[in-house]
């Protein structure tokens, strides 16, 4: 047991922690965080010290909260209950935790990452060791700053098709494509794809960095990316897009694989038709009926149907962006029309949501 906590019982920790002078319990919180910063706490009392320091956590100044993050972000002994709520609180609260604390899974990073802001997104594609999992989930967003931080991170782990995504979404950033260029590991069969977006002098540190010919690389490149493919013939009657990607999503929720990153992800790049049938299957609206509700009130349908598909809150404003980026509609997400578009969730369930849904598709 600690030295202060061998000095003072339980009861007088307690009642000190349930002070009125706000900085007697700082100064209480700062000493406990001190002293487990120093060794693991094992014990029950200590157990309880760490409840303690939970509870005069709640009430502690944003200063002493950084401190206290600062002091205990390395260790791996850290209460993890007190952890997690520094994770989720203020970026400056948060980016120590998120940083360096080995006490937090790859999972909680995830759902921290679903779930909070740009600056916490910032701070976790900066964490060392970064894994696939996580790197996929910060994509979903498609924020460059994110993006450029993932990617100049050397240790961070890049799954194939996240690289891929990050190469197409670097035609409108620069910044993205030079740390593209930096990262040893690109797949090779991007690279004529990272050529093709990228500006003379660009292409010519590609071809040093991955050992190309210049020359024969831009002829390769305006054959294979740029110019427009040769259409052969054929008796054959093409597949229905829509029925394909109906079948598809089809298939996926049969299959408990159809998830709301999928919808974020299909926004993100571009897969109208996918987005649509993806959303109205998880929402259990009909995909025509989707489609007419966002032809009326593109805002308040979109946040009604991330309410019904249960994505989360936090999503929406970054797919409204996506969408307008797409020009799948065009209105800002602003005055009232934002306020009605977090009405939308918080004064709906998701079975609500998806009553008005289609109430509104069938409006006159």
């Amino acid at each position: 047991m600690t030295d202060l906590s061998a000095a003072l019982s339980m009861t007088q920790l307690a009642k000190l922690a349930q002070s009125s002078n706000p900085r007697k319990r700082d100064q209480l919180f700062l000493a406990l965080g001190s002293l487990c910063a120093v060794k693991p706490m094992e014990s029950l009392d200590d157990a309880a010290v760490s409840e303690i320091m939970f509870l005069l956590n709640n009430k502690a100044a944003e200063n002493v909260k950084q401190q206290a993050a600062n002091l205990l972000c390395t260790k791996t002994w850290a209460p993890r209950k007190l952890i997690l709520s520094w994770a989720g609180d203020e970026p400056q609260i948060a980016n120590p935790v998120l940083l360096k604390s080995p006490v937090l899974t790859d999972d909680d990073l995830i759902l921290i990452i679903q779930k909070s802001g740009l600056f916490h997104r910032l701070a976790i594609a900066d964490r060392p060791g970064i894994v696939e999992s996580i790197t996929e989930a910060l994509i979903v967003f498609d924020e460059p700053e994110v993006l450029i931080t993932m990617t100049s991170n050397t240790t961070a782990q890049i799954s194939m098709e996240t690289f891929a995504s990050c190469v197409r979404i670097s035609r409108r950033h620069d910044k993205l494509r030079h740390s593209l260029t930096d990262r040893k590991d690109l797949p090779r069969s991007l690279i004529p794809s990272l050529f093709a977006y990228s500006t003379d002098e660009e292409r010519e540190l590609i071809s040093t960095r991955f050992g190309v010919d210049a020359d024969n690389f831009s002829q390769v490149v305006r054959q294979a990316v740029l110019d427009k493919p040769r259409v052969e013939k054929s008796t054959n009657i093409p597949e229905d897009p829509e029925l394909k990607v109906a079948r598809l999503v089809s298939k996926l929720a049969k299959a408990n694989k159809l998830s709301p990153a999928i919808v974020i992800r299909a926004a993100v790049e571009g897969k109208t038709l996918l987005f649509e049938h993806a959303i109205a299957h998880l929402a259990n609206v009909p995909v025509e009926q989707f489609r007419s509700a966002i032809l009326r009130s593109p805002s308040i349908a979109l946040a009604l149907a991330c309410n019904a598909a249960k994505l989360e809150r936090a999503v929406f404003p970054s797919l409204h962006r996506n969408l307008n980026d797409l020009g799948y509609f065009k209105e800002t997400l602003s005055g009232e029309i934002a306020s009605k578009s977090v009405k939308a969730f918080t004064g709906h369930s998701p079975a609500a949501a998806a009553v008005s849904l289609r109430l509104m598709a069938r409006a006159n």
